[in-house]
């Protein structure tokens, strides 16, 4: 498996299925975060919305993904398919992290804020949100892990052949369905890619937060 790695690490084309595998990813995750955020921002400052959008919340952490997979599949096709899933999977994620970081202000520092004239505006964003980054940051670092693992598993189950790790598990396993090497190596790639990420985050936390 390493030989086979290292032989791979000098083509071009590792390089473009990572990229390609992170693209989709990252656009999806950054969808996901977006709509996560918006809907945090409401319920983790009103209960009565949280309790509107629990269900939901529910449904998105319970729907198997890989049924997802076929139904996007149809909906929009092979190529986008990966990038909804991302987005489904990591929101759940990221909306319990913020909703429990604006949850977790302490309600004498939003008092004293409100007595010194602030209005809810700027004590949602100048006082609960700097107190939520942490737990918004944790929530990040797990959906972010989670995402990129499948982002590459809804590759390899839409069978795609284009560019993209799971895409060069597929094409491997279709040219030679006997040699299992090219997908521990593709695999064991994806691993290394997401423990740099994982220290990367884990750096920044301890030095920033």
């Amino acid at each position: 498996v390493i030989g086979y790695i290292v032989r791979i690490l000098n083509e071009s084309y590792i390089y473009k299925c990572i990229l390609y595998t992170s693209y989709r990813m990252i656009v999806g995750f950054i969808i996901s975060f977006a709509l996560a955020f918006i809907l945090g921002l409401f319920a983790g400052n009103n209960r009565k919305i949280k309790v509107i959008f629990s269900p939901l919340i529910t449904i998105l952490k319970t729907i198997p993904t890989a049924s997802l997979v076929y139904l996007f599949v149809l909906l929009s096709g092979i190529k986008n398919a990966p990038i909804y899933i991302v987005v489904l999977v990591a929101l759940p994620i990221n909306y319990e992290s913020i909703c429990l970081g604006f949850e977790s202000t302490e309600k004498e520092i939003v008092e004293a804020s409100q007595i010194d004239g602030s209005n809810l505006v700027n004590t949602i964003f100048k006082v609960k949100l700097p107190l939520a980054l942490p737990y918004i940051f944790l929530g990040i670092k797990s959906s972010f892990a989670l995402a990129f693992k499948v982002e590459i598993m809804a590759e390899v189950i839409t069978g795609s052949t284009s560019n993209g790790l799971g895409c060069a598990i597929v094409s491997s396993q279709r040219s030679d369905p006997t040699n299992m090497t090219p997908i521990f190596a593709y695999s064991l790639i994806a691993i290394i890619i997401m423990f740099v990420v994982d220290t990367l985050f884990s750096v920044l936390n301890k030095n920033k937060l």
